[in-house]
């Protein structure tokens, strides 16, 4: 049997930069169980929709799956009419956070004949067992389907208890000499999935990878980056250890950093960490292990604003937390979320001081309610999104700094808008020249020196010398 897996644009006009270790796992488990796979990666590729109906019109698979974060939810509209009128006879499956966040509306919305709720490993496999064997899937977990003109949905299924069983990330499924430029040598690793926090812009503990935090076995981890590092070598710069709770297990964040200096990895890599869960004892590790980015997720220097996105952290954890780990990491980056609900102007000076204050670098972000989170039900509860059709049909044309609905205490647009503009301005021109100047930039220039030579690190660099050194109206970009 043959399984197509389309994996769609997430945002217009956006570089991908990581391979979609979502379609990865799904696609290795097929595999494993006998399913000739077949990926169209629409994100990595940036395929035109002519060369998608191209590609469809010459696939003969037996099934479709399709995946992806809300933000594709656009493309869908365009995507799957295009299959049913290509392909009417093969079954389409649609998974991944697009599926769980807008269960009801997908199905709704598109013609669509199966959806896979959740994790997605274990589901798929049983569903497709069924589906082959010609059975209506009542008894699989974790799945959606219409039965007599009516939308089925399934006892959820539970989370995966375990990650032992996770395969190694398989790159030859993706273009990932391109991926590694886009991404300036940086690959993720996932190492972790789950996080306990209530966090209201998140919709990571909705039906996708749930509350309970799970590890993969650090060897399982570490043969994954071995096997990296000696396929691409110079080519990788970072390893991003991805997961929101890598730090807060000592033990395996320890068993993690030790064995990378038994196995004299000499990597570079950079870890998230809540600022709660952080002490000497995990940094010093960190730190001896090749550790030289830590990102903390602080999003405000307000108090009031952190207790409406439930953070449940408080300013003062925040400044102590940054204060420890830049004693023993090179750089520190923090995540900050600009308009909140609940956002005034005094809200925004707080965090514009605190920023200034700690001094780390900041990824700045507009608060944009994706469905599936607390924010986004408390967004149409609120009014704040007039029309949810058109907000859903334009979440991929929105970037992480574009202001796109008024969630303030600001009720004018346009003051909440300017406000908020001028906070992201205040920030950004805080760090311009201390980012340039900072030690852990030229640490960084180093180490691409190193690996990649003069020419190719100069021509990395040519952009943001052009941006430092000319005026605005004489730089190329």
């Amino acid at each position: 049997m043959k399984v197509l897996l389309i994996n769609p644009p997430m945002q217009v006009g956006d570089v991908p930069k990581f391979p979609s270790f979502g379609i990865a796992y799904i696609a290795q488990e097929l595999k494993r169980c006998g399913y000739v796979v077949e990926i169209l990666d629409i994100d990595a590729y940036r395929y035109s929709k002519t060369e998608v109906i191209q590609f469809i019109e010459k696939n003969d698979a037996d099934f479709i799956g399709i995946g992806g974060l809300v933000t594709v939810y656009p493309y869908l509209h365009w995507l799957i009419p295009q299959l049913k009128r290509l392909r009417p006879a093969t079954q389409i499956i649609l998974g991944g956070p697009v599926a769980s966040s807008l269960r009801e509306k997908c199905f709704k919305e598109f013609a669509i004949d199966y959806e896979v709720i959740g994790e997605g490993e274990v589901t798929l496999i049983e569903l497709l067992k069924e589906l082959s064997a010609n059975r209506i899937p009542r008894k699989v977990r974790g799945i959606g389907f219409r039965e007599n003109g009516k939308i089925v949905f399934t006892e959820m299924r539970p989370l995966m208890s375990s990650l032992d069983g996770v395969p190694i990330f398989d790159d030859t499924l993706f273009p990932m000499e391109a991926l590694l430029k886009n991404a300036e040598g940086a690959i993720q690793i996932h190492a972790q999935r789950g996080c306990p926090s209530n966090c209201t812009f998140c919709f990571n503990s909705f039906r996708v990878v749930g509350k309970d935090v799970r590890y993969r076995p650090v060897n399982n981890v570490l043969n994954e980056i071995e096997y990296l590092k000696h396929k691409y070598g110079h080519k990788l710069v970072l390893f991003a250890i991805s997961g929101e709770c890598i730090a807060s297990n000592k033990e395996w964040l320890v068993n993690f950093c030790q064995e990378i200096i038994n196995r004299k990895l000499d990597i570079k890599y950079r870890i998230t960490s809540r600022v709660d869960t952080i002490d000497i004892e995990r940094l010093t590790w960190l730190k001896k292990s090749g550790c030289i980015m830590m990102s903390f997720g602080l999003e405000s220097g307000s108090a009031k604003m952190l207790k409406v996105m439930g953070k449940g952290t408080t300013v003062e954890q925040a400044r102590r937390a940054v204060a420890l780990a830049r004693k023993y990491i090179p750089t520190i980056e923090a995540s900050i979320i600009l308009g909140y609900i609940g956002e005034t102007k005094k809200t925004l000076r707080e965090t514009v001081t605190f920023c200034k204050e700690i001094g780390v670098e900041p990824y700045l972000f507009c608060a944009l309610p994706l469905p599936g989170t607390a924010l986004y039900k408390m967004a149409l509860k609120g009014n704040f999104i007039k029309n949810e059709d058109e907000y859903l049909m334009n979440l991929d044309q929105q970037v992480i700094l574009k202001f796109s609905v008024n969630l303030t205490d600001m009720r004018d647009d346009k003051e909440a808008k300017k406000e908020i503009e001028a906070a992201i301005n205040a920030i950004k021109k805080h760090y311009a020249w201390k980012k340039t100047m900072r030690l852990s930039t030229y640490s960084n220039i180093i180490l691409r020196l190193k690996n990649r030579g003069l020419s190719k690190t100069l021509n990395e660099l040519a952009p943001n010398l052009r941006k430092l050194f000319l005026p605005p109206n004489k730089r190329l970009n």
